[in-house]
C-alpha cells in the first residue's frame, strides 16, 4: 500500500473553511463521509484508480492534513483537484460575503456561517439518489438509507484490513428489485420507484450527466425535472450539489417560510414565486444564500421563532 500526506492550507484558497461544519451541514449531495477519532474518510475514484483519502482539520481555516492510500502511485494533484471542487475550495466565497454585506436584510447571516462550503457530489449519480431520498425525510433517515444502499450494493474497496463503499453504479443500481427484499429494505419506501424509474431513464440517454453540465440553469432544471420523483426543490438539491449550479435555490418548507419572514414580512407565498425571488435577487449566489439562510435560521432561533407563528 503506497501512502502520501499533503497539505491544503487557508492560504491556498479564498475565504473561510470548516470542514465539520460543511460535511455534517445536511446537504443533499451524499451522506458525510466516515468520521473515525476526528478524520474523514472517502475513496475517491480515478479513470478506474481508487484512493483512500483521510482528511482533518483541527478547527476553523485551521491546515487540512490530506493522507492518501492507493495500490498505485498517487497523483496528489489530482486529488487536491478533486478535494478542491467537492468542497469548493476553487471557489472565492469571499464575493459571498460581500454580496450578504451588501443587503441589509441579509447582513447577520455570515457569522452563523463561518467556513461552511457547499458539499459537492464525487458522482452526480449519488446526488440524484441522495435528493429522491431525501423528499419529505430527515437528514437522519435518508443518510442511512443511501449508506445502507452502499454497503449493500456499492463496490467493497479494502484499504489497510477496512472496508470501504463506493455508490453503485447505475447499471448495478437498477438490477436491485424494487420489493421489500430489494430497495425498499432500505427504509426509502415509495421513493424506490422514483430511484428506479429514473435510473432507467438516464441510462436510456448516452453521456446524460455530461449534457446537464453543459446546459444553462434554466435548461438543466427543466431537464433533471423530467426524471421520476424530481419536482423544484429535488431539483436544486441535484443541481446544485450534483452539477455545481450555483444559481439552484432549493426551496422546502423552511426556505419558505425563512425567505417569506426577510422579504415578503411573512406572508406566505407559493415555492414558485420564491424561486423566482431568488434567482432575481440573488442570482449566481442563491446556493449560498440558501444554504446559509437555513443554518442562520436554525442557529440564531429564527427556526423557533417560525415554529411558533401560525
Amino acid at each position: 500500500m503506497i501512502s502520501e500526506q499533503f497539505i491544503i492550507e487557508n492560504d491556498d484558497y479564498y475565504g473561510d473553511f470548516d470542514l465539520k461544519l460543511t460535511m455534517e451541514s445536511g446537504q443533499t449531495s451524499q451522506p458525510p463521509w466516515l468520521l473515525d477519532k476526528n478524520k474523514y474518510y472517502e475513496v475517491l475514484e480515478f479513470e478506474n484508480h481508487d484512493v483512500l483519502v483521510e482528511i482533518s482539520q483541527e478547527s476553523l481555516n485551521d491546515d487540512l492534513v490530506v493522507n492518501c492510500f492507493s495500490e498505485r502511485e498517487v497523483d496528489v494533484e489530482k486529488i487536491r483537484k478533486k478535494l478542491f471542487y467537492i468542497f469548493d475550495l476553487e471557489y472565492d466565497i469571499t464575493c459571498v460575503y460581500d454580496f450578504l454585506d451588501d443587503n441589509k436584510e441579509l447582513n447577520d447571516v455570515y457569522q452563523f456561517n463561518k467556513g461552511l462550503r457547499l458539499f459537492k457530489a464525487q458522482f452526480p449519480y449519488e446526488c440524484i439518489i441522495s435528493s429522491i431520498c431525501s423528499a419529505n425525510n430527515s437528514i437522519k433517515r435518508w443518510t442511512k438509507s443511501v449508506t445502507d444502499i452502499k454497503k449493500v450494493y456499492g463496490e467493497e474497496k479494502i484499504f489497510n484490513n477496512k472496508k470501504y463503499y463506493l455508490f453503485p453504479k447505475e447499471e448495478s443500481f437498477v438490477s436491485i428489485p424494487d420489493n421489500d427484499e430489494g430497495l425498499k429494505r432500505f427504509g426509502v419506501g415509495y421513493r424506490s420507484s422514483y430511484m428506479l424509474n429514473s435510473t432507467k431513464l438516464i441510462l436510456s440517454e448516452p453521456d446524460y450527466h455530461k449534457t446537464i453540465k453543459k446546459l444553462s440553469y434554466s435548461e438543466s432544471f427543466k431537464k433533471i425535472t423530467e426524471l421520476e420523483g424530481v419536482g423544484p426543490k429535488v431539483a436544486d438539491c441535484i443541481l446544485l450539489y450534483g452539477y455545481n449550479k450555483h444559481e439552484a435555490y432549493p426551496v422546502d418548507v423552511w426556505i419558505n417560510r425563512i425567505t417569506s419572514y426577510i422579504y415578503f414580512e411573512g406572508y406566505k407565498s407559493s415555492n414558485k414565486k420564491i424561486m423566482e425571488f431568488a434567482q432575481d435577487k440573488f442570482g449566481n449566489y442563491s446556493g449560498y444564500v440558501q444554504l446559509y439562510l437555513f443554518n442562520y435560521a436554525r442557529l440564531s432561533g429564527l427556526t423557533e421563532k417560525l415554529k411558533a407563528i401560525k
